[in-house]
């Protein structure tokens, strides 16, 4: 090892402690001893001014930044139980009934399994706190908010304003999913398309934003809306504009639906047969070939050519003869051409070769349109180290890749 590689070793070292030491951190100001039944006053006289002040934004509450923390208790004591509805009016069908199942179960509940930063949005709402309550984690809401909140069950407006709200989020999702990247005014028109009716732009933007907060399967800039997992959105908008006669994939109501589920995959008939061959050839449950299988999707949808789809299988399989390289090989082929991608306006490549041979002028090739015909370019056959979407990060998190530097 020369002097280089050990020198970014250490910078390596030092992030992974610095990135260890802050999850830490934060598990432990999640995770406190909590009292039972909770007042407002004690709820929030437990937390930092930082994250009083990041309530604070949540709620909105202007005029406040530069107060003391004594100050600014006492202010976020009478403001949050007004912000209580407005801020609902926001929110889609989840975080909406885990307050009301807080509520109903008198005041707390086992914490459910989410996120680190899903469970710091939520502390930051300024209605549910959490904490340790005779060894277990709990989430819990303050006495003053029961009232309100298990009135909201039964406002009808509140009601019908959330099922909208599920509605434009999971359709927002589920377009982005198979589409990769949209501008903001295309993906309005979709999402009226499917909600069969116009829509409050103004409103629309604001429930995706908080949705984002909660659960960023979607990103923003400055003239698109992304997938989460989309790498490169410029390339995929060209990619886009290259076949501007060819219409996007008219998806139905429901396939759109299913995709905006957090953490949904295209299982389809190619993806289980990968599955199953990868359990019948090498030595793995169907749990751990159905994580490989999803890491080799993502690979596709992003450009990848068989070549270094295999390259990267290489990382994880053991192939102890030509045979099974080329039956591994002949089920990527198969995943490939039978999978949705990005750049090809969420047609296969089988879909989108169909199409473009009705056309007169030639659509210009690109990485996705060599694996239409299941061939592989020599100068892509080096090897790739890459690290799975659903393996742990490398910087010591202890959070899935794709869900902290894998952004």
């Amino acid at each position: 090892m020369n002097k280089d590689d050990k020198h970014i070793d250490q910078i390596i070292e030092e992030v992974t402690k610095e990135e260890i030491a802050r999850m830490q951190k934060q598990a432990q100001k999640q995770w406190r001893e909590i009292p039972f039944p909770l007042s407002l006053h004690d709820a929030l006289n437990r937390y930092t001014k930082a994250d009083l002040d990041a309530i604070r934004k949540y709620l909105e509450i202007k005029n406040a930044s530069n107060l003391r923390k004594a100050e600014l208790t006492c202010l976020l004591e009478q403001n949050i139980p007004d912000h209580l509805y407005p801020s609902v009016l926001l929110w889609d069908m989840e975080r909406f009934n885990m307050l009301l199942k807080i509520a109903e179960n008198n005041g707390k509940i086992m914490a459910p399994d989410l996120e680190m930063d899903e469970i710091e949005y939520l502390r930051h709402t300024g209605f549910i706190y959490t904490g340790i309550w005779e060894g277990n984690k709990i989430f819990v809401l303050p006495n003053e908010l029961y009232d309100p909140v298990l009135a909201l069950k039964h406002d009808l407006h509140v009601r019908a304003t959330i099922k909208r709200n599920t509605k434009w989020v999971k359709l927002t999702r589920g377009l982005l999913y198979y589409y990769g990247v949209l501008d903001p005014m295309r993906l309005i028109q979709m999402v009226e398309k499917y909600m069969k009716e116009p829509i409050d732009v103004t409103m629309y933007f604001k429930v995706i934003a908080d949705s984002i907060r909660f659960c960023p399967e979607i990103t923003v800039d400055m003239d698109s809306f992304s997938y989460i997992d989309v790498l490169e959105p410029k390339e995929v908008k060209r990619e886009h504009s290259l076949r501007k006669s060819i219409p996007y994939y008219d998806f139905t109501e429901k396939q759109l639906l299913e995709a905006g589920e957090p953490g949904f995959v295209e299982r389809n008939a190619s993806y289980q047969q990968f599955v199953h061959f990868l359990t019948q050839n090498f030595d793995m449950d169907k749990e751990a070939a159905d994580m490989i299988v999803e890491e080799c999707k993502y690979a596709i949808k992003s450009g990848d050519s068989p070549n270094q789809v295999i390259s990267h299988l290489s990382q994880m399989l053991e192939f102890d003869s030509e045979e099974l390289v080329q039956a591994v090989m002949d089920k990527v082929i198969h995943l490939m051409n039978n999978t949705r991608e990005w750049v090809l306006k969420g047609y296969t490549p089988d879909e989108i070769f169909a199409l473009e041979k009705k056309h007169l002028q030639p659509i210009p090739r690109t990485k996705s349109d060599s694996k239409v015909s299941g061939k592989t370019h020599s100068n892509r056959s080096q090897k790739v180290v890459k690290i799975g979407r659903n393996q742990p990060c490398p910087c010591g998190s202890g959070k899935k890749h794709k869900k902290c530097c894998g952004k």
